[in-house]
């Protein structure tokens, strides 16, 4: 079976989607140390270039690149699968396999830059249709594409997220601090302006540090997350690595999710995995998800937040055992070898 992976992502910053796909190729080379990785040549990765064995073709860069060079290439493979681990993919290659991790660009436009909701609005459900197969990130988002794309069940494979290699550093005896944990891009989506405005509500805020920890993404609308919104109980980071935040996730007592959205919520398991206490938003993902070790509320509720905090750190860290089950579960190893079967059946 001839295997090539769209790795467009190495050129790209790392949030879920990227972190998702890097993970993914580490396994899946594991597994078929046959598979070769293409990417434009602006790699801004190139230690996990070097490790993946990638190779640069075309001249171009970005969505050019996706739809001409790496097209063009991959017609003079015969029939070979091009796997696409991050929602986008060649329209016009027949034999593509396709990670679509949500539909946040379908349901809410005003998330993102209009041009990036416009060509995503026009690639993805064309994709899911011409697609050989798809996989997605959590059984939520497996029904939206039934529903919304009227992709046929069987068409769709759930594959997770987990913890990501990097990250499995976990020192041991670190003691908690009173450290309440967001982790993610800033934008609308994430929703961390309300975790604020219910943080200096809460009766918690002068015994708590509320540390928020992402990046700004240019193809995300403003989120209103500025640095004037630091102060002595409020830390703002940027550009963290993965040390960092491993750093960040033993020390946080809790780790607060009020995402709008999202297609599966790595945060989320990653902080279960560093032992933290979980808040999330009561959205059908993560009830899906993380029902079992979560306190959930309202997202858009600031005083229901608030008290929801102050219930959170009063409360115990969810029970081991339930946290190795999701561990088990939902995890990159297991997602790689879901996709290589999937090629294999189908080949």
């Amino acid at each position: 079976m001839n295997f090539f992976i769209n790795a467009r992502f190495l050129t790209q910053p790392i949030s879920g989607v990227q972190r998702y796909a890097i993970e993914c190729s580490r396994q899946i080379k594991a597994i078929y140390p046959q598979v070769v990785f293409l990417c434009p040549h602006n790699i801004v990765h190139h230690s996990i270039a070097d490790e993946l064995g990638a190779i640069t073709i075309g001249s171009r860069k970005g969505h050019m690149w996706e739809q001409l060079d790496l097209a063009t290439y991959m017609k003079k493979q015969g029939d070979a699968v091009l796997l696409n681990l991050a929602n986008t993919a060649p329209l016009s290659y027949k034999n593509n396999f396709v990670v679509i991790h949500d539909l946040a660009f379908f349901h809410h436009s005003e998330w993102n830059s209009r041009w990036f909701a416009m060509w995503y609005n026009y690639l993805v459900p064309r994709l899911a249709q011409r697609s050989r197969h798809i996989f997605t990130v959590s059984n939520t988002i497996r029904q939206e594409l039934v529903q919304y794309y009227h992709v046929p069940e069987h068409k769709v494979s759930v594959t997770y997220n987990g913890v990501g290699e990097r990250m499995l550093i976990k020192q041991r005896n670190i003691p908690k601090e009173k450290i309440i944990l967001s982790v993610g891009t800033f934008n609308k989506r994430k929703n961390q302006h309300t975790l604020v405005k219910a943080f200096l509500q809460s009766k918690i805020k002068d015994e708590y540090m509320l540390v928020l920890a992402g990046d700004r993404n240019k193809i995300f609308a403003d989120s209103g997350i500025t640095d004037e919104l630091a102060g002595d109980r409020i830390k703002i980071y940027e550009k963290l690595t993965d040390i960092d935040l491993v750093d960040l996730y033993q020390r946080a007592e809790v780790l607060v999710s009020l995402s709008n959205y999202e297609g599966f919520g790595i945060p989320i398991i990653e902080g279960l995995f560093f032992g933290c206490k979980v808040l999330c938003s009561d959205i059908p993902v993560y009830k899906e998800l993380f029902s079992d070790v979560a306190v959930f509320c309202e997202q858009n509720d600031v005083a229901g937040v608030a008290v929801k905090l102050e219930q959170v750190t009063g409360s115990a860290a969810s029970p081991k055992e339930a946290v190795d089950r999701l561990l088990d579960d939902y995890n990159y190893k297991r997602a790689a070898e879901v996709i290589v079967n999937k090629f294999k059946e189908l080949s």
